[in-house]
């Protein structure tokens, strides 16, 4: 498996040195092309420290995210594609992870798995809700996280490729192009990446641009009498990102999401099964001593525990501090699971580093 990932920067981000470290940290054979389009300088300067991992970088003007995307792969060998933008990060050992898949499952034309979502300060608030083993469901819902996902550069092909003049949905419309066109995908079901969900980020935008885009593939992929129904979902989501203030968009997802899926034991509403598991990492320079969890009300019966460390835990009103014995540093996967004997459910907000 020999992947090429693009990196298309438009802006400069403050999770771009995360997201270049990311991929740098991952044992696979790898080929980076960086699409720099912003004019920042600190973008530059970044490419620069990176320079020997990049196998092709531009700076400089492009027809947009999809067009950069396209040079990339263009430029750079890999019977396997994926992207990343300036906002994701991979998961430690993501690619590992795909490549033993993939062996155990000869046969497979793309993979995909679960991503954590992160705030606008890198925030652990849940997981991607939407994400479900692939099936018809795909032609009227957005179930493939677009960062968790690598797939053959000949099911790409054969699917017709990336549409260039997608500014919003062009992950969508090829996931059902490529599953339309018969290829082989394979779920795995664990965390491959990391993606930071903020009031500027492109999937909260309900500008007339994105409405076009998701009108246009609606209406060509998804059944008939689904096609309005599905374009509201994604209108209230976006408007709740962008538009609500945060009290009442967490109250009103939380009502939205009560019978929603549970991953890893994280329901979509924030609400924890008996057992649950929080799986993140960070990228930063300085080692992390544990995490801080905010939840709805108090959960004082929480017990934590992980792989390699002890956890010592403490309480203080709907607050709970994890402590480590030594501190994570950087690209060490943090999987903590976490038990409650509480007759209600703690719901969970948050997650930050300490």
């Amino acid at each position: 498996m020999k992947l090429a990932i693009s990196v298309p920067v438009g802006a400069w981000h403050d999770f771009l040195p995360w997201a270049l470290e990311s991929l740098a940290c991952q044992k696979a054979d790898l080929r980076i092309a960086f699409l720099d389009a912003s004019g920042d300088p600190r973008v530059k300067a970044l490419a620069d420290q990176y320079d020997d991992r990049l196998a092709y970088r531009r700076h400089g003007p492009d027809g947009g995210q999809s067009d950069a995307i396209l040079e990339g792969w263009a430029n750079v060998e890999g019977d396997w594609l994926g992207w990343l933008n300036a906002d994701d990060m991979l998961m430690p050992g993501a690619l590992e992870k795909v490549q033993a898949h993939l062996g155990a499952n000869p046969g497979l034309e793309a993979v995909y798995g679960h991503s954590v979502i992160l705030d606008g300060d890198g925030a652990m608030t849940g997981y991607h809700f939407n994400v479900e083993p692939p099936g018809e469901r795909l032609l009227q819902a957005g179930i493939i996280s677009q960062p968790s996902c690598f797939f053959s550069r000949a099911a790409y092909e054969r699917a017709g490729g990336l549409n260039r003049d997608l500014h919003y949905v062009m992950d969508w419309d090829l996931w059902i192009r490529m599953y339309k066109s018969g290829t082989r995908f394979g779920f795995l079901d664990d965390a491959l990446s990391m993606v930071i969900w903020a009031d500027d980020t492109k999937t909260a935008s309900i500008n007339k641009r994105r409405r076009f885009e998701l009108n246009a593939v609606i209406a060509e992929h998804a059944p008939e009498a689904a096609q309005k129904a599905t374009f509201r979902a994604f209108m209230v989501h976006a408007a709740a990102d962008k538009l609500w203030p945060p009290s009442l968009r967490r109250a009103l997802v939380r009502r939205l999401r009560r019978s929603g899926p549970s991953i890893f034991g994280l329901r979509a509403d924030g609400a924890f099964s008996p057992e649950a598991d929080l799986k993140l990492a960070h990228y930063g320079r300085e080692a992390k001593s544990g995490l801080r969890l905010s939840f709805l009300r108090p959960a004082p019966s929480l017990k934590a525990s992980t792989v390699g460390r002890e956890v010592s835990v403490s309480s203080e009103g709907a607050t709970v501090e994890l402590r480590f014995d030594r501190p994570l540093g950087p690209a060490e996967l943090c999987d903590i699971n976490l038990r409650h004997d509480a007759g209600e459910a703690p719901v969970f907000l948050k997650a930050e580093w300490l």
